[in-house]
């Protein structure tokens, strides 16, 4: 069967993005084909990302030179949050627990893939640091997250500030049954008493 070529053109951009297979990529084109008022909206959304840069400050998304966290003036700015990347920024706000300024570094070691401190977002951190009583390493719990983490650890006791880790621990709601033994093991390092 023949596709109009606008369907097949949109299809193809939609399952190039992560998480959207070809099937998904189809049925979110027919939708947006039968529902004109979302393409429009969805168009002016992305038309907007144009405006969309990186703040010079903290490498977060930004529509000026600074994100909103780094105008917000309520934030602590001698508490820091290292990231990976945008998305884990993200998901430390979420959580609404970390009233703090944060610094994306664009990714985490990786000798094997050419990822040295060099190709990470390091040399504006390094300034920061002359305001920060603490920083919070919130890299992922993954080999590449845990040698950044090391890495920075020994960089950050080096220069005298104060470095924490984030606690490992068992997921609200799961199971000790289905939980891996590592995680395990950490949660058990890291109990506090009651």
């Amino acid at each position: 069967m023949r596709y109009p070529e606008s369907l097949l053109k949109l299809t193809r951009a939609l399952s190039r993005l992560p998480g959207i297979g070809p099937k998904t990529a189809q049925k979110l084109a027919l939708h947006l084909a039968f529902h004109k008022e979302e393409a429009e909206e969805l168009k002016g959304a992305l038309a907007g990302l144009s405006g969309l840069g990186v703040c010079r400050l903290c490498g977060n998304l930004a529509e000026g030179e600074l994100c909103p966290i780094c105008q917000d003036e309520s934030r602590d700015p001698t508490l820091l949050a290292v990231v990976e990347t945008v998305a884990d920024l993200y998901a430390l706000e979420r959580s609404g627990e970390f009233r703090g300024l944060y610094h994306v570094l664009g990714g985490a070691l990786n000798p094997l893939e050419g990822v040295g401190p060099k190709e990470l977002n390091l040399e504006s951190l390094w300034p920061r640091l002359s305001q920060v009583r603490e920083v919070v390493l919130a890299t992922s719990m993954t080999v590449e997250g845990e040698a950044t983490a090391l890495y920075l650890a020994e960089e950050l006791k080096r220069r005298g500030v104060k470095a924490s880790r984030l606690a490992y621990g068992l997921p609200v709601g799961g199971s000790l049954e289905y939980v891996d033994e590592v995680t395990l093991g950490r949660a058990l390092e890291g109990r506090k008493p009651l």
